[in-house]
């Protein structure tokens, strides 16, 4: 009868390879690279107590790992799918996001100045074919630090400059003339 406490690992050259280059990418989920860990530490001799001590896990739970990595290899550690609506705003959709709120209304032959979340889901929506509500929209701006504002329309280029400078020094004059209160 084996020791519970010990569950040995022994791997070839080519996994221990292999997993060092996993451990080592720069992309890999802190719980995969924890359970490849796990899985050299095994190697290495440690029984499960140790590991459990530093990894902070319960002996149960480095003993599944193990189990599941003697089973089917490093594969074995991956996290199971996990329930629920699949994404919608995958990476295009993210990207697409961005590109539109970076450009201007007009410049895509829009009758509009400026985006507000309805617009943009409308837009994106006829783009990507992806529906996403206004609300969600804010969302993910927000989470790109994309910052939302109100517009600030102004007249100035609507008005004749000859005449904003004839009101000014006529005000001016009118000023002069003491237009204090007593």
């Amino acid at each position: 009868m084996r020791d519970a406490t010990q569950r040995r690992i022994a791997l070839c050259e080519h996994d221990r390879v292999a997993i060092q280059a996993m451990v080592q990418q720069r992309d890999l989920t802190p719980r995969i690279r924890e359970r490849l860990e796990m899985v050299k530490a095994a190697d290495l001799g440690h029984d499960l107590a140790a590991i459990a001590t530093w990894s902070g896990r319960s002996m149960q739970t480095v003993r599944r790992w193990l189990d599941r990595f003697a089973e089917a290899g490093i594969a074995g550690l991956a996290d199971a799918p996990r329930p629920g609506r699949p994404v919608q705003a995958d990476a295009a959709y993210l990207a697409a996001l961005a590109h539109a709120v970076e450009t201007s209304p007009r410049t895509i032959e829009l009758p509009f100045d400026v985006w507000t979340s309805p617009r943009l889901s409308a837009y994106l929506d006829e783009q990507t074919g992806v529906a996403i509500s206004p609300g969600w929209i804010r969302a993910l701006l927000a989470r790109q630090h994309f910052a939302c504002g109100r517009p600030k329309h102004t007249m100035v280029h609507l008005q004749d400059a000859d005449e904003v400078a004839a009101c000014k020094a006529e005000l001016a004059q009118v000023g002069k003339k003491g237009g204090g209160c007593a």
